[in-house]
């Protein structure tokens, strides 16, 4: 009974790997404005609602995976929990999106909630199920996990009047979450390509090959990911904290990249040689917490968001910890 209270499906997937970047976005679209009644609910009510989106997709996700999980001799939460429950799951999850998305943004928002759950939907059912036609499903898991919270993050400080959204800041923040949903999803079919085999799924990775889609994720995706985000944060106003913040990630950044000692798994589980920007550093350590540190320039509440993000994602904390104090011991003079 206490575990059907807890309806979470891989909640540390989902937490760790999407919410940070909906957190980044929405603290960006908030910094310059007070944190008023209207900014917090806006934070919460789009993380709430992500959460809630994400959970659903996750579940739709086992519930449909069990035999291809079974192939690949993968832990699967429908497996383990039963599928009434893991249905249960599924209908609560994507009510609670849509009342999120309502509160978040209206109409609007309750509207493109309705799409972000038929994607998960076309990805993991038959007869659909577009998570075996390559391209197909690679376009709907990056709309889904990455496309959908930014859109939903534009309309609600438009809904609650926090901020006015104009073109010039909309367009690159979409840019941005596509561009990253996708790298997000052909990173995940890298590191997953061999078990994708066992269990009988072809992925873009076996149409490609694994170094020709890495030289494309490097190549296209990454640097339309990291200019359109530049372009979002020039467009959102930022203040001199916000830039130094970010003169210092890309210094530490270009260290990592030209020291050598440092590695990456985004591509492969055996790690390789470091590669800039993949690991989305920006997005779950530092981007949150130099974000709520520009935003105390119009409201010194914003320095309460530094100790609970720090509690609630302590993990990319301390792995970025130990990355600077390697980066720092190096730097120090023998």
């Amino acid at each position: 009974m206490k575990a059907f209270l807890v309806p979470l499906v891989r909640p540390r997937a989902w937490w760790f790997n999407k919410v940070p970047l909906s957190v980044t976005l929405v603290l960006l679209l908030l910094d310059g404005r007070r944190l008023s009644p209207a900014a917090v609910a806006v934070l919460a009510l789009v993380v709430l609602t992500v959460c809630a989106a994400a959970n659903y997709g996750y579940a739709l996700n086992e519930l449909y995976d069990v035999e291809e999980d079974a192939r690949s001799g993968r832990a699967n939460a429908a497996a383990a929990s039963g599928a009434p429950r893991t249905r249960a799951i599924v209908l609560l999850s994507g009510l609670a999106a849509e009342l999120g998305a309502f509160a978040a943004a209206g109409t609007s928002g309750a509207l493109i909630t309705v799409v972000e759950l038929a994607l998960p939907a076309a990805y993991s059912m038959p007869p659909l199920r577009i998570k075996e036609r390559k391209w197909l499903g690679v376009a709907a898991d990056g709309l889904a996990a990455h496309v959908y919270p930014a859109v939903l993050a534009l309309l609600a400080v438009s809904h609650w009047s926090v901020r006015p959204v104009v073109p010039a800041l909309a367009l690159p923040v979409v840019l941005w979450s596509a561009a990253a949903g996708l790298r997000g999803i052909l990173s995940h079919q890298l590191q997953t390509a061999e078990r994708d085999r066992g269990a009988g799924l072809a992925t873009v990775v076996h149409d490609l090959g694994s170094a020709r889609l890495e030289r494309f994720i490097v190549a296209v995706l990454l640097p339309v990911e990291v200019l359109a985000f530049g372009a979002a944060l020039v467009a959102s106003g930022a203040g001199p904290v916000l830039w130094a913040g970010v003169a210092l990630y890309l210094l530490y950044e270009a260290y990592k990249t030209a020291a050598g000692g440092f590695r990456v798994v985004a591509f492969r589980p055996g790690g390789q040689r470091y590669l800039p920007f993949v690991e989305e550093r920006w997005y779950k350590a530092w981007g949150p917490l130099v974000l709520a540190l520009d935003a105390a320039r119009a409201d010194p509440l914003y320095l309460l968001i530094v100790p609970a993000y720090v509690l609630l994602f302590r993990p990319h904390l301390d792995n970025e910890r130990n990355d600077l104090r390697a980066v720092i011991e190096a730097l120090r003079p023998r």
